[in-house]
């Protein structure tokens, strides 16, 4: 089964779902483009990224039905082929509901789920654990990444709740995260969790002040060109962390100039989605509705992070042939 270990140096690429534009957008009929779903998979793997999680937000994991998933998660799988573990997004309202699709995913042979808290009351401590708990009870053979998005599932995961899950929560190998790293939670989680952060300079700070720390990363920019993060991963499983640092610092000056970032979480899907798409590595396709509006501030602001992610990925491309990244 999948390790922590598995996360080490490697790249998790959290891709957008493509969607048809030629269907009914809430007709019965899939809006899943699957071609692109698996050419994007394809071209990624051959990108050097190193795992992928599908149905995350930037994924359409709130927006599309289960049986669009169900699709996805075995076409992407087929493609795939074992050459990259494939990680499915199972978050629901319930705990039934998530260990029903974790039981599909196992039985589609995918490496592991991908899991949000339940969407409905603020989760206490003694729920976020037991949740956790119960699934790794339920399907002890399917590993577990944790969604740790604070905005979405309205829970801060402190310290507490990651001793919890290492004392009760044997499956839980990885976590996604946008929140610092402390001694005290790397120490609690010890070698079972690998905390995987990655947009947004956390990943700098964390790789400058841990110099023991191997985790991974995650990347929804993957999707716009993974070379900056395929690099700055390889330079770190190579154990040169000054070169890692000095290519995740230059994915850091890509100018990310949203307006109002306390509304991110409005437009989080609108936003990820318009930037993919004018990069130009793949075809996003609409969004799915109700997720359809962007102001025009956001939208210049996604267009201006693809020209300047475009330009990274040339430099990068050309720096790791000759030399250190300046950008």
């Amino acid at each position: 089964m999948l390790t922590a270990a598995d996360f080490r140096g490697r790249v998790l690429a959290l891709p957008p779902t493509p969607m048809r534009a030629d269907v009914d957008p809430l007709g019965p009929e899939s809006t899943v483009d699957l071609d692109e779903a698996c050419r994007l998979a394809e071209q990624l793997i051959r990108d050097g990224v190193g795992l992928i999680g599908l149905c995350g937000t930037t994924g359409e994991g709130a927006t599309t039905t289960w049986a669009e998933r169900v699709q996805l998660y075995d076409a992407v799988n087929q493609t795939s082929a074992g050459r990259v573990p494939v990680l499915a997004g199972t978050t629901a309202l319930g705990t039934k509901e998530v260990v029903e699709q974790m039981r599909v995913v196992r039985q589609l042979g995918l490496t592991g789920a991908f899991v949000g808290l339940p969407l409905w009351q603020t989760p206490t401590l003694d729920n976020a654990v037991g949740f956790h708990a119960d699934l790794a009870e339920a399907v002890p053979d399917l590993p577990l990444l944790v969604y740790a998005n604070r905005f979405f599932f309205k829970f801060e995961y402190p310290i507490e709740f990651w001793r919890g899950v290492a004392q009760r929560c044997p499956t839980v190998v990885a976590c996604k995260t946008s929140f610092p790293l402390t001694e005290e939670l790397l120490a609690v989680a010890g070698e079972q969790v690998a905390f995987l952060n990655g947009e947004g300079g956390m990943l700098t700070a964390a790789y400058k002040a841990f110099p023991d720390y191997r985790h991974g990363c995650w990347a929804t920019s993957a999707a716009m060109g993974p070379q900056p993060w395929v690099a700055a991963m390889a330079a770190a499983a190579a154990g040169d962390r000054d070169r890692a640092i000095e290519l995740l610092e230059a994915i850091d000056t890509v100018p990310l100039s949203i307006p109002d970032f306390s509304l991110f979480a409005q437009y989080n899907l609108q936003f990820e989605k318009a930037r993919i798409d004018a990069a130009g590595y793949t075809r996003c396709g609409p969004p799915r509705p109700p997720y359809t509006d962007l102001p025009k501030a956001w939208r210049d602001a996604a267009l201006a992070n693809a020209a300047a992610w475009r330009k990274l990925c040339e430099v990068t491309e050309t720096a790791e042939r000759k030399g250190p990244v300046h950008a």
